[in-house]
Formats: structure tokens, C-alpha cells, sequence
């Protein structure tokens, strides 16, 4: 009996002990996992305050230079990306439109060249900004002309044919030197002006003779009151089927149905809907809000099936 009493004692004593183990070791664990769990609380709100200042340091930043961005005042950025070929963008994520000149957008004939030319320019290089009047668009991007080593680089793409002039009021700053430079282009034939040159007969034969911007009482009410006349001055017929008529601005846009432009003849093209015939052609049907050609000023592209740039009219 006494031996029983001696071996009972001896396992409640080791059950005793094995039971204070196993809680001394659970509270060591949940200290540990409470500590690991505090320390990854930590970490995820540092790394999110660190986000929320960088966020707020680019938001700052990009205000900031908006804000800066005052009639004829000059900044030095550094350009991140080339959107196009004539839109950057630069450190904290803000947009560059150049002013005065107009590049060929995604899709339209010369936006791969014109692109190229641009990032040749500008491409991680830190560059100066020039404001004129109006410093930002509707887009909230800024607008600019761009220097790099003393060079105008709105003037050079232009000069180079990869862009045209577009002087939109009242940044007028450097018109003349744009429109020169477009000139010259133009006469030697370079970039997008290339098949002006051609003697092909579609380039020789087709052209843009006459644009009547202004329709009588408001335009966008009158959209028939304004039209743009093509010409034919050739002997044969041409097959215009597919040929694109676009303004100045990428959302004007005509694609040419099965139609076929007669030796001699002129056709008209109506900026609202009706029925099309041998020399009426209408542009939108149904029609939209907007009227086509800006009274104050505008320029038209006519460009073959194969992206070719056939005639042009500025007014």
C-alpha cells in the first residue's frame, strides 16, 4: 500500500511538472506571435506612410510646378517617357503638350517617325519649359514650347516634316518661327510632306481648291452651311475609296466610302448628313454635336489609302 501511496505521489508531481511546461511555453508563443504580429503592424504602416509620402511628394511636386507654370516663366524638368510627337512626360507624372505644333496621333500616317523624332530630342534629358499665355489645357497637361541645348524643339520637328503648325490663340509667342519652319518642309519635301513631291497622278490630279469654314448663323446649327471642295484636275477618273480627310485635331475625321472622283469635276463635302452623290458628300450622319472647321482658322490633310499625304489646305 505504502509503495502505491510512494508511486502515485511521484506521477501527479511529474504531471504537475509537465503541465507548468506546457504553460510557460504557450505564453512564450503567444508573446512571440503578439510581438511578430505588433512588428508586421508596424512594418505595413511605415511602408504605407512611406507610400502615402510618396504619393503626396509627386502630388506637391506636380501642383507645384503648375502653379509655377506663369505667363512667359521658364522651369527645368526632366523627361521621363515620349508619349507622341509632341507630348512628354516628366518627373512626377505630369504631361507636356507642346505648343503650336501638331504631331500625327496613334494610327494616322508619320505617328511612328514623328514619335521617334521626338524621343531623339528629348528622351531622359533634362530639358527647359517655356510658358506663353495659357499654361495648362483641359487635360490638366502643361503647355510648352521645349528647349534642349538652345533648340526649339517644337520648331525642329516641325522643320524636319514630322509635325505641322498649329497656332491656337493666344499662345503666339513663336508663330512665326514655327510657320517658317513648316515652309521650309514643306518645300524640301521631308517627313509627312514626302509625297507632296511624287508625280504620281493621284498627288498630281486631286486637290483641296476651297473651305468655307463660316456657315451662316451658328455653325454647329448649320453644319451643311460649311463644306471643304475637292478637285479633280486631271483627264482620268480617280478612285478615292478609303482616302481619309482630317483636320488639324485627331477627332475630325472623313474615310472616303466607293466613290470615284470624275475627270474635271469637283465634289463638295458637307460638314452635317444628307444623301451623298456624284458631287455632294456629307460627313456625319447622324450628326454630331459639333461642326468641322474652326472659323478662326484651321487646316485640312487628304491622305490616299496608303497613308500618303495627297493635298493639304490652310486658311
Amino acid at each position: 500500500m505504502a509503495r502505491f501511496i510512494v508511486k502515485l505521489i511521484i506521477y501527479l508531481s511529474v504531471l504537475t511538472i509537465v503541465l507548468f511546461l506546457g504553460i510557460l511555453i504557450g505564453q512564450n508563443l503567444n508573446l512571440v506571435s503578439k510581438n511578430n504580429i505588433t512588428e508586421n503592424l508596424t512594418e505595413d504602416l511605415n511602408n504605407n506612410q512611406t507610400n502615402e509620402d510618396l504619393l503626396t511628394e509627386s502630388e506637391t511636386k506636380n501642383q507645384n510646378l503648375a502653379t509655377s507654370s506663369g505667363i512667359n516663366s521658364v522651369q527645368s524638368v526632366k523627361v521621363t517617357r515620349v508619349l507622341d510627337g509632341d507630348t512628354i512626360e516628366i518627373e512626377g507624372g505630369q504631361r507636356v503638350r507642346y505648343l503650336g505644333i501638331n504631331a500625327p496621333e496613334s494610327g494616322e500616317p508619320f505617328f511612328t517617325e514623328a514619335t521617334r523624332e521626338n524621343e531623339r530630342w528629348v528622351a531622359g534629358r533634362t530639358v527647359k519649359l517655356e510658358f506663353d499665355v495659357q499654361t495648362q489645357d483641359r487635360y490638366q497637361r502643361l503647355l510648352a514650347y521645349v528647349w534642349v541645348d538652345g533648340q526649339l524643339v517644337n520648331e525642329e520637328i516641325v522643320r524636319n516634316g514630322y509635325a505641322v503648325s498649329e497656332t491656337i490663340q493666344p499662345d503666339v509667342k513663336y508663330q512665326d518661327l514655327i510657320l517658317k519652319a513648316e515652309k521650309e518642309a514643306r518645300e524640301h519635301c521631308r517627313g509627312l510632306w514626302a509625297n507632296l513631291c511624287s508625280s504620281k497622278p493621284d498627288t498630281s490630279c486631286i486637290k483641296i481648291v476651297n473651305i468655307n469654314a463660316d456657315a451662316p448663323g451658328n455653325d454647329n446649327e448649320n453644319k451643311n452651311g460649311e463644306w471643304i471642295e475637292i478637285k479633280n484636275n486631271c483627264q482620268q477618273a480617280i478612285l478615292m475609296k478609303d482616302w481619309l480627310l482630317k483636320d488639324s485635331s485627331a477627332s475630325n475625321q472623313y474615310r472616303f466610302k466607293d466613290f470615284t472622283l470624275e475627270p474635271g469635276q469637283n465634289v463638295l463635302l458637307y460638314s452635317g448628313c444628307g444623301v451623298d452623290s456624284a458631287d455632294k458628300l456629307y460627313w456625319q450622319c447622324p450628326e454630331g454635336r459639333y461642326a468641322i472647321w474652326n472659323n478662326t482658322g484651321d487646316h485640312a490633310f487628304l491622305y490616299d489609302n496608303q497613308g500618303n499625304l495627297v493635298s493639304d489646305y490652310q486658311y
